[in-house]
């Protein structure tokens, strides 16, 4: 009986993937049905994939625009991509019925305004990956709708410095992922972020200055990673961390950065900014840091904090600055 029904499971997926082949491909898993038709040149959205599609994937093709009601058969979806498919608006019923929905992927569409409170129907959307600024023009009345948000990524913005209001609002939001598009952020850049519970801050872009207080609003953060800032300078990002003094912190990722101001020394003064932190874990990775002074490393106020493995690294690359 066993190994029947297992035959009927692998003929199910044979039939599925033949009968879907034009537009799209089929993938079951365990309480997963995957309906990719990314890359396929489609204008519309497919009818083809089973009405009890969990992940839908419609990405880098020609959408234009969402009509009303455009997802009614696919009311089991969890997870809907949507990016780079040339979508300039979006009906406000469009997603009406998607009640189950925890994932929605908008990146990279010309899109520049909501025509209405779209997001309303989705009462479980967790976690949303969107252009800063066209997040920022959700109707104001209706920013409840984003209140269920715990992970947001986005892209572009903010024009003016700052990160838009709405995300104020989010009380649940706990992970924030963004490519900053300016130079420099500033003291006020997350004030909008004083009443979130954000944990986790990883910030994107070509950043050159960090203000002395920028993350001061950050009151419960516990990880922060600049990855890839070259062109971010040493000195400048580590007094930035003074405003992590005695708390304690699970990461600090600073890899790849400082590349192009030819700081290549951390002295005991300046290492005292990461020392005055309780990190669990700290990345110097893939820069151009050719010495830490070894006192400084001996002075860290929370050297104990810091996992083995880390503390290990961080004994081979310190060394005496001489004289």
């Amino acid at each position: 009986m066993v190994i029947l029904q297992r035959l009927f499971f692998i003929c199910v997926n044979c039939i599925l993937s033949f009968v879907y082949s034009r537009h799209c491909d089929i993938t079951i898993r365990v309480k997963e049905l995957r309906c990719d038709c990314s890359s396929r040149n489609v204008t519309f959205i497919p009818a083809e994939c089973p009405s009890n599609t969990t992940d839908l994937l419609l990405m880098k093709n020609n959408l234009n625009s969402l009509g009303k009601k455009i997802f009614t058969r696919y009311t089991q979806l969890r997870y809907l991509d949507i990016s780079s498919c040339n979508i300039s608006a979006i009906d406000k019923s469009a997603f009406e019925k998607l009640t189950l929905l925890t994932e929605l992927n908008l990146f990279d569409n010309p899109m520049k305004t909501f025509q209405g409170n779209i997001f309303a129907p989705l009462d479980d959307l967790q976690v949303l990956h969107i252009s800063h600024d066209l997040l920022s023009t959700y109707p104001r009345e209706a920013w409840s709708d984003v209140l269920n948000l715990t992970k947001v990524f986005t892209y572009g913005g903010p024009s003016n410095g700052s990160f838009a209001e709405i995300f104020s609002v989010m009380k649940n939001l706990h992970y924030f992922h963004c490519d900053y598009e300016g130079y420099v952020i500033h003291n006020y850049t997350f004030d909008s972020f004083k009443r979130t519970p954000l944990k986790y801050l990883c910030i994107n872009g070509g950043i050159r200055e960090i203000e002395i207080d920028t993350f001061a609003p950050l009151e419960v953060l516990s990880s922060l990673s600049t990855l890839g800032q070259r062109f971010s300078k040493l000195s400048n990002t580590l007094q930035a961390l003074r405003v992590f003094e005695n708390r304690q912190m699970d990461e600090l990722d600073l890899s790849d950065n400082f590349k192009s101001y030819g700081e290549y020394v951390i002295s005991a003064d300046l290492f005292a900014y990461i020392g005055n932190i309780c990190v669990k874990r700290l990345s110097l990775r893939d820069n151009d840091i050719r010495l830490i002074d070894a006192s400084a490393f001996q002075k860290m106020k929370y050297r104990n904090c810091l996992d083995e493995r880390e503390t290990m690294v961080l004994k081979l690359i310190s060394k005496k600055i001489t004289q």
